[in-house]
C-alpha cells in the first residue's frame, strides 16, 4: 500500500504513517528498511499486519536518489506554490518550511529590484522609473500571499491567524511574531486541518 509519513520519532520507537485508504497506521521503527530517518511527508510503501500495524515500510521504487528524497517541494517550488496556488488562501496550515522559503525568496526578490531599479537610476532616470514602479507593484503584489502564508504557519502553530495583528505594536510585535512563526507545527490535527505536507 502507499502512504505518507505523518510522524516519526526516534524516542518514541516508531511513527504513524497516512495510507491511501484514509486510514493512520502506527509503524515501529524496526519495520523502516532504509537508510536514514524517515520525515514527514515522505511517501511511503508498506504493508498492514493483522493488528493495524504498518509493517515493511520502505520508498517507493523508482524514489530518486538524489536531490530531495523526502519528496518535500524545494524551498523555490514552495515559494512559487504559495505566489500562485495559495495566493490568497487563508484557510488550512503551512510549515515552517513553506513560511520561511515564501519569505526568504520574496525578500531576495524584492532587494534583487531594488537593487535594479537604484541601477538603473544611475543609468538612466527613465529606466530607473520604471523598475522602480516594478518594484512597488511587486510589493504590493506580495501583501496578500504574505498574510496568508502567515495566517496559515499561525493555523499550524495552533494560534489564530488574528496573532498577526501583534505586528503593529512598534518594534516588540515584529519580533514577538517572528517568534511565534518559529514555533514548531502542532504535531497533530487542529481545527484548520492536517498537518501540512511540506
Amino acid at each position: 500500500m502507499k502512504g505518507q509519513i505523518l510522524d516519526f520519532s526516534i524516542q518514541n520507537g516508531g511513527g504513524l504513517i497516512s495510507g491511501e485508504d484514509g486510514k493512520r497506521d502506527p509503524f515501529k521503527s524496526e519495520e523502516w528498511k532504509e537508510q536514514g530517518i524517515p520525515t514527514r511527508g515522505m511517501k511511503v510503501d508498506f504493508d498492514v499486519d493483522e493488528t493495524g500495524q504498518a509493517v515493511a515500510v520502505y520508498k517507493p521504487l523508482g524514489a530518486s536518489s538524489t536531490g530531495n528524497e523526502n519528496g518535500q517541494l524545494s524551498l523555490f517550488a514552495l515559494f512559487l506554490e504559495t505566489l500562485t496556488k495559495r495566493y490568497a488562501q487563508f484557510s488550512g496550515r503551512a510549515s515552517r518550511r513553506e513560511f520561511w522559503g515564501f519569505t526568504l525568496f520574496a525578500t531576495g526578490a524584492v532587494v534583487a529590484i531594488l537593487f535594479v531599479a537604484w541601477i538603473m537610476f544611475e543609468i538612466n532616470e527613465s529606466l530607473g522609473s520604471i523598475f522602480s514602479l516594478l518594484y512597488w507593484l511587486f510589493v504590493i503584489a506580495l501583501v496578500i500571499p504574505h498574510l496568508s502564508v502567515g495566517v496559515r504557519r499561525l493555523h499550524d502553530t495552533g494560534k489564530s491567524g488574528w496573532w498577526n495583528l501583534i505586528s503593529v505594536i512598534p518594534f516588540i510585535g515584529q519580533i514577538w511574531l517572528i517568534v511565534l512563526c518559529c514555533e514548531a507545527s502542532v504535531n497533530e490535527d487542529n481545527q484548520w486541518g492536517g498537518l501540512p505536507e511540506n
